[in-house]
């Protein structure tokens, strides 16, 4: 009754940019479901409008879909309140799906176009790390030296010297940092790799052969950066793995969460992840 009442009002109610930046608000906040409601109405009396286009972006559930609207927003309204934000979701989800080429065609268009995003500081870190994971060093380094004169107050130097020095590790010494971290986690992970995966607790043990969905919150060159993030998940209660992946003849280290039967069952656990470990996801279909 009370949801028949609120949808009979929302009907007889003109939304202004006001209410629909609440909305959008509201959504960054994990509040989606007046939004949701409001979504249909809203896209009827502003059908091209950029704020309603990313809030529906927001609202999306399926990743790729999400990325194609927000790819739409910065085609059809760069200039528009939302235009970095945009750029900033579909380089997020290239970079979360290990497709670094892309991520840092889409995070080149943030210091070009919208150097005084409150993004732009994020922006810059991942464009650089997006152009040395894929092989692209020597234009990173070109890149950053441009970006300190651009951005003095961003110590660029020292984030390209950092992202450098862990590319940089040799094999050893990465199999040295791991195998004493091991030793340190072992015990501390046991108990988390034996609990059921959080969605599944209540359902006993998971059929993984009807799962079809899975959790992708990052694809790594280096497999000892795989190897860490898959550390903090399991600490924190994730069922995580580490999968190979084959794109352009190149070797990623992909790190998987979980095994799902519905979108929707990923989608709870993805936003889990962003709350305790402020990690992004993507839904990935399982071969």
């Amino acid at each position: 009754m009370n949801l028949v009442f609120y949808i009979a009002i929302l009907f007889s109610f003109t939304f202004t940019q006001d209410h629909i930046d609440g909305l959008i608000q509201h959504v960054l906040h994990g509040v989606s479901d007046s939004a949701a409601l409001s979504l249909p109405i809203i896209e009827q009396e502003y059908p091209n409008n950029p704020s309603v286009l990313f809030l529906k972006g927001l609202l999306e559930k399926d990743g790729e879909n999400a990325m194609r609207i927000f790819s739409k927003l910065y085609n059809t309204h760069p200039t528009s309140e939302y235009g970095d934000d945009a750029v900033m979701k579909v380089a997020e989800y290239y970079y979360a799906a290990g497709l670094y080429v892309q991520a840092s065609d889409w995070l080149r268009k943030m210091p070009i176009y919208y150097s005084r995003s409150e993004h732009i500081e994020r922006a810059v870190k991942l464009f650089l790390n997006s152009l040395i994971v894929s092989g692209h060093k020597d234009t990173a380094i070109f890149y950053s030296r441009v970006f300190e004169r651009q951005f003095p107050s961003l110590n660029v130097d020292g984030k390209i010297k950092a992202l450098l020095k862990e590319f940089a590790l040799s094999e050893q010494e990465q199999k040295k940092m791991m195998s004493n971290v091991h030793e340190i986690i072992t015990p501390i992970l046991k108990p988390h790799i034996e609990q059921k995966d959080p969605l599944q607790a209540d359902e006993g043990i998971i059929d993984v052969s009807k799962s079809i969905f899975s959790l992708q919150t990052g694809a790594f060159s280096v497999q000892k950066n795989a190897e860490s993030q898959k550390i903090d998940l399991v600490v924190a209660g994730f069922n995580a793995r580490i999968t190979e992946l084959y794109r352009d003849q190149r070797v990623l280290y992909a790190v998987h969460i979980g095994h799902y039967h519905s979108r929707d069952d990923a989608s709870k656990i993805s936003t889990q992840i962003k709350t305790k470990l402020s990690l992004n996801s993507i839904i990935v279909t399982i071969d």
